[in-house]
């Protein structure tokens, strides 16, 4: 696969009320079913075009994905996923492209490496606060399931937690990427079991300055049905864009 000309399998836009009121519109028209979310933001991968208002973020991702969400500037906007891209006058709300690919990692870290990134003092500066807040009954439950799982009974909440801010860190502060053909994108650095709310980085809520990821989704997107467990090649649209025209 060439990355700089591979076919987008997902588009990903953040509209305002008023041009999502507008694409509602057109859609119905053309007599086009556009699937509403009801309890996750990941449900807009499924089915052709759908979209997700900001009531729906806390639905069940009250303790994870939302504190991304409402401390990113797309607060307040609605997610859009479609098949097909947008035309006029949608094209300028293009965040990312989503497209699954064959990846495998070069290197994953170690324990102690995942340790130390989730340290990173950059990463840590863009963390929201609320993440680290889980209720303590919700926290417990997880601590349960992982530990059933993979027959660990010590396993704490924070060993759990230390990995997933691990994933988002080498997003936001790279120390693991892919080669060439990934454009150097940073890349997942864990199985998604040990994944937590892969939107961050699907939908750009990092604001990254990078020119792609590879994403791998989260325990909550796999069990959704709404991703598959493998890399997905997620290109941020206006920073690859913008790059070119420096050229």
């Amino acid at each position: 696969m060439n990355s700089d000309n591979h076919k987008a399998w997902k588009y990903s836009y953040w509209l305002d009320d008023a041009h999502l009121s507008q694409l509602r519109e057109e859609v119905k028209d053309k007599k086009i079913e556009l699937n509403c979310a009801q309890y996750s933001p990941c449900e807009v991968l499924k089915g052709d075009i759908g979209y997700a208002t900001p009531n729906v973020w806390p639905a069940i991702c009250l303790p994870d994905a939302t504190p991304w969400y409402t401390e990113s500037r797309f607060k307040g906007k609605n997610i859009v996923v479609s098949s097909t891209a947008l035309g006029h006058p949608f094209s300028s709300f293009l965040e990312t492209t989503i497209t699954p690919v064959s990846f495998n990692p070069p290197r994953m870290p170690t324990l102690k490496e995942k340790k130390e990134l989730s340290e990173n003092n950059e990463y840590l500066g863009c963390e929201p606060s609320a993440w680290r807040e889980f209720p303590e009954e919700w926290s417990d439950e997880m601590r349960k399931g992982f530990a059933n799982m993979t027959g660990n009974q010590s396993m704490t909440f924070e060993d759990i937690r230390f990995r997933w801010a691990a994933v988002h860190a080498n997003f936001k502060k790279p120390a693991y990427r892919a080669g060439d053909k990934f454009l150097f994108a940073p890349y997942s650095i864990d199985e998604s079991r040990y994944i937590s709310t892969c939107c961050v980085e699907l939908f750009n809520l990092l604001d990254s300055e990078e020119k792609a990821f590879l994403v791998r989704p989260c325990i909550g997107a796999v069990i959704a049905e709404a991703l598959e467990e493998k890399y997905y090649y997620v290109v941020l649209e206006k920073n690859k864009t913008s790059q070119q025209k420096q050229k």
